[in-house]
């Protein structure tokens, strides 16, 4: 992501410091400023200006549109704290635990109308349809979240299910900032259809490999203890798998083994030993490959240069097999 770092984010960075944030009431705005600041990648205004630099070299002026994607982003993750009751998030206060849930609550509805105010960057031609896009993706996000929460009160659900609830979760606003570049080169639908597929097959390689590092992953590169999503009866695609194994009897009965603090590490150690055993971490890595070369195919098949298409490529790649 060096490129990306040294080239696009520079002009976001610029774009949100340049984003006027009203100062009354201080109740309101204050939280608002302290998220907006908390330390991020930015990688979605990123994903939209290197997508838009196929087309021509992306300005402050695009930089400023795009961030409608960076405040959306935010704005769903104040609220998503409140949901799961997040003490932290980055290593800093959420900001319901900082001040409280109906400050929190307001704060997030007023970074969605901030980005609504980036979108107005936009270029006029076809403004009214980047809105309706727009508003669709914000539903898709709302309509994956629901599901998310309707699977924790199941106790199966099936992987097109699940894939269906991420693509619409997570991928829908990683479609929409791929897809955001053809708004803002003034591109046909056409071209725009094709970055928003891109963007939705990465979108699945991202989440699916969030699935594979926190059960797989390694825990000194990671930061983080392997098992959490099994420790909390998560069902993420690696679980899913193993449901519909042929040989999955041994595995429900190490997963419906009784949870308390004495037997919850054997449990987690008992179902990664047999996922391990019955190759669930190569099922998890053939879909990512599978989604990856299917993006790929549509990638090739867009117009513009052919540096810029290495560069998504490359990042895109860096990002699905990342190691943490």
């Amino acid at each position: 992501m060096q490129y990306q770092v040294q080239t696009f984010l520079p002009l976001i960075e610029e774009a949100l410091s340049g984003f006027h944030f009203p100062q009354n009431p201080e109740t309101l705005y204050e939280p608002v400023r302290y998220f907006m600041a908390l330390p991020g990648k930015r990688i979605r205004p990123i994903f939209t200006l290197q997508a838009l630099e196929l087309f021509k070299k992306p300005e402050l002026k695009d930089a400023q549109a795009a961030i409608s994607t960076e405040l959306f982003h935010n704005f769903s993750l104040v609220h998503d704290d409140i949901m799961d009751k997040a003490d932290m998030r980055r290593g800093f206060q959420t900001v319901h635990k900082k001040w409280n849930e109906p400050t929190a609550l307001l704060s997030g509805d007023a970074i969605l109308i901030f980005a609504y105010q980036a979108l107005l960057s936009s270029p006029e031609k076809e403004l009214k349809k980047l809105i309706t896009r727009f508003n669709e993706m914000s539903l898709a996000v709302c309509e994956g979240q629901q599901l998310d929460m309707d699977f924790s009160n199941l106790k199966m659900v099936s992987v097109d299910q699940y894939l269906e609830m991420i693509d619409l979760k997570t991928g829908a606003l990683i479609a929409f900032s791929f897809e955001m570049a053809g708004f803002l080169a003034e591109k046909e639908e056409h071209t725009r259809k094709a970055l928003r597929e891109f963007g939705a097959a990465m979108g699945r390689c991202f989440q699916l490999r969030d699935d594979y590092l926190d059960l797989f992953g390694n825990e000194e590169i990671t930061g983080k203890k392997m098992g959490g999503d099994i420790s909390n009866s998560k069902l993420t695609y690696p679980v899913l798998c193993s449901f519909a194994h042929r040989n999955s009897s041994d595995f429900l009965a190490f997963w419906n083994q009784k949870q308390d603090n004495r037997n919850d590490q054997l449990r987690i150690d008992n179902c990664l030993n047999w996922m391990n055993q019955n190759e669930i971490p190569e099922l998890c890595i053939q879909l990512i490959d599978a989604e990856m070369e299917k993006g790929l195919k549509l990638l090739t098949g867009l117009e513009g240069k052919s540096e810029a298409k290495e560069r998504i490529e490359i990042l895109c790649k860096a990002l699905a097999y990342r190691n943490k």
